[in-house]
């Protein structure tokens, strides 16, 4: 592990350790993917500054671990979660290491594209134009994952990018969404970003 930076503890519940955890690597995996399909050094970037959030994450896991075991019993349980937290920083780790390979400059193997491509859930750039209904709308008013069925996982606005936007974040034209999706799904988001479907969801006006 690298080297971690000096932290004041805060208790915190192995809860609340397992899914902020589980929602960076979701969307580390997510990121390494888009870097590697855009060739974006940028993206690549944000992992692997989430990979050092993860990294403190799992140190902040042990530290917990070693403050609960009191005996051999309790010691037996913490060792089944440090098992499963250092499960999920092995993916950490993975999406670390494609990203570096876009940083790198190395060109990925076909193959590589080819599958993330071919999965059953792609990611895209859908471009949002000034006619469309998203402009103007919070990703909570319009509810996109259950409405379309694409989760917004970055938002490319000019010059910036805007990583895991929340709720709150308000869509503008000409803003470039990656979104992850069925192939129809993202097709109909497609649709609805140029302005050709004027509802969010899956009829046509």
């Amino acid at each position: 592990m690298e080297d971690i930076e000096e932290f004041e503890y805060e208790p915190r519940s192995v809860k609340e350790l397992f899914i902020e955890m589980k929602n960076i690597v979701e969307l580390m995996v997510d990121l390494a993917y888009s870097s590697i399909l855009f060739g974006d050094k940028e993206i690549a970037e944000e992992v692997l500054d989430l990979e050092e959030r993860m990294d403190l994450l799992n140190y902040q896991m042990m530290v917990h671990a070693v403050l609960a075991a009191r005996n051999v019993k309790e010691a037996e349980k913490v060792t089944s979660i440090l098992q499963m937290a250092n499960a999920i920083e092995d993916i950490s780790n993975a999406a670390g290491d494609l990203a570096k390979m876009v940083l790198e400059g190395l060109e990925p193997h076909p193959v590589i594209k080819e599958a993330i491509l071919e999965s059953e859930e792609i990611i895209a750039k859908i471009t949002v134009t000034p006619n469309s209904i998203l402009a103007g709308k919070t990703l909570g008013e319009l509810k996109l994952a259950s409405n379309t069925g694409v989760w917004i996982i970055a938002v490319r606005r000019g010059k910036r990018w805007i990583f895991a936007p929340d709720k709150d974040f308000r869509i503008k034209p000409l803003d470039v969404l990656i979104g992850r999706g069925t192939h129809t799904s993202i097709e109909h988001l497609k649709e609805i970003a140029r302005g050709v479907i004027r509802v969010v969801g899956h009829e046509r006006a």
